[in-house]
């Protein structure tokens, strides 16, 4: 028989198991500058929003723009861009880590497994993926989640999942569904409640009208993050498709990310939705989907026991790290105490884990995880659909521990209950001394090989060491032609983003440059690659001598980037590529 513990115990239990995550948490995002490179891409967009957010309001409901929101309030506190990425990035492992085992504790695990779990989070690439408004999802869906366990009623418990499913859509569009789907039960357990208790009728409604005033208010602001404005389902799909038949065949020919249209068209046609994917050419399709269906068990389980800086828990060279081990023993810690408990309770496991509270809370989890799978399946199981359903499997592990250690068909307990002895406090140091061990540090990659390069954020210091700003007019801004998938968000006022989607058909190069105020220019490959400027006559006169038209050449010191800014500015020294000695300002193709 189990006796319960002093609350002093209980009390300095939860506190070493807290105050462990926590540190692991800072020592894991201290220094991270140093093994993450700045975002392109997806997250350097949702950064860009919140930084013109005041000029171009809020971006469409299906692009995240409570990620935006998120960003534009940190700005605040971080005013500059690379500060402002690392910052969310810090902030983001450490809440959604704190978050994961209040939820744990919410459905009765002991401070030590639920610091097991969350540290099991922690230090896999779940919380290190990108781009990131997955983790701003995941937080408010585990907020949620705890007040949901803490509700009286079932439908409070309903009502506070779903509106917080509605405001996680806002961040990750695809949770839409699991909104609709709780929105269902909660309207089926509403109806439910008034037939059995007309007294509460009033109630019933009350609960109603709230929750939908909550719907109508939000998607008034931010719109409806199931919509399809500018078709960004078909187009995920597009990328992802080609990027698989790349991967399967090797016979694409082109940039699966930059010309998925072109890979698409001879296999759907004109199709336009993924219901006209699969009426034009069904075998293609399900080869697709039976592939990703292939994929996504190992895709899974790497996401969660891959470690930290993309490290397997197996090492690479027969050598054992610190940390690895540790690692390890937390993975087969999480593991083996459900196993346990389903061992011993034997052929009462089954009758355990069938209690009304473990069958609904299976059903809120299936529910949360269906958009992950869902998209996992249709497009590709790549780590940022996988998180959600990782974590909230987990809790509902925890959920059915709980079920089998606690016998009765109501194991319902306050987190603070069951905490155990002296020797569950014991247990709980031991668990926070392995999860410190654990944390790799934030120097080299834990497996003994070199720092990544970090080339954007390298190219970025080095931008700014040059001193361009010293050229523009207070209040102006430096055009910057972005073909590098966002490093000009991170560069800062004064510089300007100037996207290659703002070229105008029929335009030439040098029109455009001069049309739209581009000042810097990275002579890379990525300008031949990127669709717009492919094969263009004008491009390659531009590379070849950009001295014509009025550009000189610069090595970015410490880098493999070379910039073309205008000879006027006087670029020289041992940075300079000689390039014709031509001087004068940026002018239109002769």
């Amino acid at each position: 028989m189990r006796t319960s513990p002093s609350r002093p115990l209980a009390f300095l239990a939860e506190a070493v198991c807290l105050l462990a995550l926590v540190l692991a948490c800072v020592k894991l995002g201290r220094g991270v500058e140093a093994v993450l490179d700045l975002a392109p891409w997806d997250e350097a967009d949702y950064l860009h929003r919140a930084l013109t957010l005041p000029e171009s309001g809020l971006p469409d409901p299906e692009w995240g723009p409570l990620y935006s929101l998120w960003y534009f309030a940190l700005s605040y506190v971080w005013p500059d861009p690379v500060a402002l990425y690392y910052a969310n990035t810090r902030w983001l492992v450490l809440l959604t880590s704190v978050a994961g085992y209040a939820l744990l504790r919410q459905v009765g695990a002991r401070p030590g497994f639920a610091l097991a779990g969350s540290a099991v989070y922690l230090l896999s690439l779940a919380p290190h993926i990108q781009p990131r408004p997955t983790l701003l999802a995941l937080l408010i869906i585990l907020v949620a989640s705890c007040a949901a366990c803490r509700a009286a009623t079932p439908e409070g418990a309903w009502g506070r999942l779903g509106a917080g499913l509605l405001l996680a859509s806002f961040a990750r569009p695809e949770g839409f569904l699991s909104f609709l789907s709780v929105s269902a039960l909660l309207g089926l357990q509403l109806a439910r409640r008034v037939r059995q208790e007309p007294a509460r009728r009033r109630h019933a409604w009350g609960t109603a009208v709230a929750y939908a005033g909550l719907f109508l208010l939000l998607v008034g602001l931010l719109g409806n993050p199931f919509g399809n404005t500018s078709n960004r389902r078909f187009y995920a799909f597009c990328q992802h498709f080609a990027d698989g038949l790349a991967r399967r065949t090797g016979q694409v020919q082109v940039d699966p990310w930059f010309r998925c249209e072109q890979v698409l068209q001879p296999i759907f046609g004109n199709a336009s939705t993924l219901g006209d994917a699969l009426r034009a050419n069904p075998g293609a399709f399900l080869a697709h989907v039976r592939w990703n269906l292939e994929r996504l068990p190992d895709e899974s389980l790497k996401v969660f026991t891959y470690g930290y800086g993309d490290v397997p828990p197996m090492p690479r060279n027969g050598a054992w790290t610190r940390e690895q081990v540790a690692h390890v023993l937390l993975l087969a810690v999480v593991l083996a105490l459900p196993l346990g408990a389903f061992a011993r309770r034997g052929r009462k496991a089954i009758q355990a884990l069938a209690t009304p509270r473990v069958a609904w809370s299976a059903v809120a989890a299936a529910v949360v995880i269906l958009p992950g799978i869902v998209s996992s399946v249709l497009f590709q199981p790549r780590q940022h659909y996988l998180v959600i359903p990782g974590v909230m499997g987990l809790a509902l592990l925890a959920l059915m521990k709980h079920a089998l250690d606690v016998p009765g068909p109501h194991p319902v307990e306050a987190p603070s209950r069951g905490v155990g002895s002296v020797g569950a406090l014991g247990g709980a140091a031991l668990l926070a001394v392995l999860v410190m061990l654990a944390v790799p540090g934030p120097a080299p990659a834990p497996d003994g090989r070199s720092a990544p390069r970090r080339e954007l954020l390298q190219q970025v210091r080095a931008v700014r060491a040059l001193g361009l700003g010293s050229h523009v007019a207070a209040g102006g801004s430096l055009g910057v032609l972005d073909t590098q998938g966002g490093l000009p968000v991170y560069l800062g006022v004064p510089f300007r983003r100037v996207p290659p989607w703002t070229r105008r058909p029929g335009e030439s190069f040098t029109q455009y440059l001069r049309r739209e105020r581009i000042e810097l220019v990275f002579l890379d490959h990525k300008l031949r690659e990127e669709p717009r400027f492919a094969n263009d006559p004008s491009l390659e006169s531009f590379l070849a001598a950009p001295g014509a038209f009025g550009y000189a050449m610069r090595h970015l010191p410490g880098t493999d980037a070379v910039l073309a800014l205008p000879a006027t500015w006087a670029i020289s020294g041992a940075g300079a590529v000689p390039e014709g000695g031509h001087t004068g300002t940026p002018h239109a193709s002769p």
